[in-house]
Parts: structure tokens; sequence; C-alpha cells
């Protein structure tokens, strides 16, 4: 083999392998998107969300139905819930139909208990500044 088909031959597959990697475009969403919520049942339904990221397989999560705005049950599947409550930091970032693989990556499991944490860290707060139980 010559030597410029060996370089060719060694571009062409490094060039392949860099196309094949593909974007988690769920964490891509989730990071640095703007939670936004009204009230504790819309943040309780978002934790109970969130917590069965972390916690359910992807077929349960494809059933799972969550509350509207309203607090009426079983109107939401997750990539809604996700869409009407979080926004993303950039026009145009979208979820895809690996939605449910992709929430099980290592990736988006660590963006959810970020997030979890910082819920929780708000709700420490809120609770200790109102005397709350």
């Amino acid at each position: 083999m010559s030597i410029k088909r060996k370089i060719f031959t060694i571009f062409l597959l490094c060039f392949l392998s860099a196309c094949t990697e593909v974007e988690n475009r769920t964490a891509s969403y989730l990071t640095n998107a703007e939670l936004q919520y009204d009230g504790d049942i819309e943040k309780e339904n978002i934790i109970n969300a969130l917590n069965d990221i972390l916690t359910l397989p992807e077929e349960e999560l494809k059933n799972k139905r969550y509350k509207d705005y309203t607090g009426k049950e079983n109107q939401w599947d997750l990539p809604d819930l996700i869409y009407r409550h979080f926004v993303p930091d950039m026009k145009g970032k979208m979820l895809t139909d690996n939605f449910y693989s992709e929430v099980k990556s290592e990736e988006v499991q660590k963006k959810v208990k970020e997030i979890l944490e910082k819920l929780k860290y708000s709700y420490e707060n809120n609770r200790i500044n109102n005397k709350l139980p």
C-alpha cells in the first residue's frame, strides 16, 4: 500500500469514528436550561419526574404520565414535562426519538442529580426562611 493510501485510510478512519460519536441531545437540552415552575404542585411533579429518570427502567418511563400545570393527573409524558418546565439556553435545542435511552446515560443521570440537589437546596432555604415544617 502506498504512503498516500495509508494516510488517506487513517484519515478516513479517524473521520468516520468522529462522525459516529452521537451527541446526547437530552444532556445538551438540560445543560444550563432554566427550570421554571409555579408553586409546590409543579415543583413536586418535576421532582417526581426527575426521581423517575434516576430509578425507573426505560420501558416504565415511556409509559409514565405526569400532572399538567393545573395538577390534573396523567396528562404529560416525560418529554412534555421537560419541554414545559425547562427552557434551554439556546434556541433550537430539541429532544429526540432517543430520549428514553439518553436519559439513562451517565451524563444525563449526573445532570438530573445536580438539578435535584438545587431543588432540595432551594426547598430547604425556603423552609428555613419561612419557618415551615
